[in-house]
């Protein structure tokens, strides 16, 4: 068994593929309609992982806080960099908000920024802790 994909729903589709595409990297795999659901979606591919972006008819806000860690359920998508001080740069050139980068209770560092929608992403350096 192998780790597939991640599904987000987001206010507008064509923002958010543009936000992952142009910010992050991702390419489109491939976009479908389900008028069953009244939604569209897209498959985006970065390297191995894949993001399934939707957007319905009908939307509800988010109800938790998923800024804290004891909240059940998915807190963040977490993207590895090389090196997280050249990543944050990159992304101020692109008018993209980061957090302070800071060192976690793993051992390696890491900061946040969100997407189109609010959804906290997390940029984390790679370290002698952990493997790619």
């Amino acid at each position: 068994m192998h780790f597939h994909h991640i599904a987000l729903s987001v206010r507008n589709l064509e923002t958010s593929t543009k936000f992952y595409h142009d910010i992050l990297g991702f390419m489109e795999v491939k976009s479908f309609a389900r008028p069953d659901l009244k939604g569209k979606a897209i498959f985006l591919k970065l390297g191995e992982m894949q993001l399934e972006l939707w957007q319905f008819e009908q939307q509800i806000e988010r109800q938790d806080n998923l800024s804290k860690l004891n909240v059940l359920g998915i807190k963040h998508l977490a993207f590895a960099v090389e090196n997280i001080e050249t990543k944050r740069e990159e992304l101020k050139k692109k008018d993209i908000t980061t957090t302070d980068a800071k060192l976690g209770g793993s051992g390696a560092r890491y900061c946040f920024l969100k997407d189109p929608d609010g959804i906290p992403l997390e940029l984390y350096e790679l370290s002698s802790n952990f493997q790619k």
